[in-house]
């Protein structure tokens, strides 16, 4: 089991870090959710975003929300768990090495296996046993009031404003204790080419306990950084999202916020 490390034992050493210091900026103001008035969290729409085609929509009974999907332009994959903070956790083993492997996990087998999907471990990668006696079906899959798998990547029922996704991490940054809102955290770049340069994948955990947190990744393609994630995690909820299929300069970018934990790393 590697998720849902506790930050409290970290708390204590972070605290005095230069990026927990307080200050009284304020928060930009958030732009407006998408058109279509989805419960999930609002889609920015101040700058261009790479459109997502969704491979998988599922839902959970503890309330947990999975998007498997695949970037239009880019061609990256993407994994997107949202839940609410002492709700939930996210559903997926940070080992789980390929999305196709992380779908079979988190889904009965009566649930069919998006086509598209099949094409995302690379080359040469074994086909999961898993895989055997599963339907395969056009995109998108849409499943609803699932069982919570057994097994899975929470190491607690739910998440608290303290916890973290990964025990092995490039950054984290945890809220004041004990009430989140206490520490202020500047907006923060996190860039590829700081932890060993391109990468496959970025792996970013959000859980916002503050009010407004924002939510924005991107890869460079032709010297310039593209969006391909953008999202407004509400009051008391989290998000974990991976996103990547090739060797890339990537970067996760946060908004100036009070209360929020960020924790992610590029693999």
């Amino acid at each position: 089991m590697t998720r849902l490390l506790s930050g409290r034992a970290l708390l204590a050493a972070l605290v005095v870090a230069p990026t927990l210091a307080a200050v009284t900026a304020a928060p930009a103001s958030a732009a407006p959710a998408d058109a279509a008035g989805d419960s999930t969290p609002g889609v920015y729409s101040d700058e261009p975003v790479d459109r997502e085609i969704e491979l998988a929509r599922l839902g959970y009974r503890n309330g947990v929300r999975v998007v498997f999907s695949r970037d239009e332009e880019s061609g990256d994959w993407g994994l997107r768990q949202d839940g609410q903070i002492d709700r939930n956790a996210p559903l997926v083993n940070d080992d789980d090495r390929t999305m196709l492997e992380a779908y079979l996990r988190i889904t009965p087998k009566d649930v069919p296996v998006p086509r598209e999907l099949l094409s995302e471990p690379p080359a040469g990668t074994p086909t999961p046993p898993e895989l055997a006696g599963r339907t395969i079906a056009p995109s998108p899959v849409v499943a609803e009031n699932l069982a919570v798998p057994s097994g899975g990547a929470a190491t607690a029922a739910v998440s608290t404003c303290w916890d973290l996704y990964w025990n092995w991490h490039h950054w984290l940054e945890l809220p004041g204790h004990p009430n989140p809102g206490s520490v202020f955290h500047p907006a923060k770049t996190y860039y590829s080419s700081s932890f060993g340069g391109m990468a496959r994948y970025s792996h970013s955990y959000l859980a916002n306990c503050g009010g407004y947190a924002r939510h924005r990744i991107y890869y460079k393609s032709f010297g310039s950084y593209k969006k391909h994630h953008d999202y407004e995690v509400p009051d008391w909820h989290w998000q974990a999202v991976k996103k990547g299929s090739v060797h890339r300069y990537r970067k996760v970018h946060y908004d100036a916020t009070s209360g929020d934990t960020r924790n992610g790393k590029y693999s």
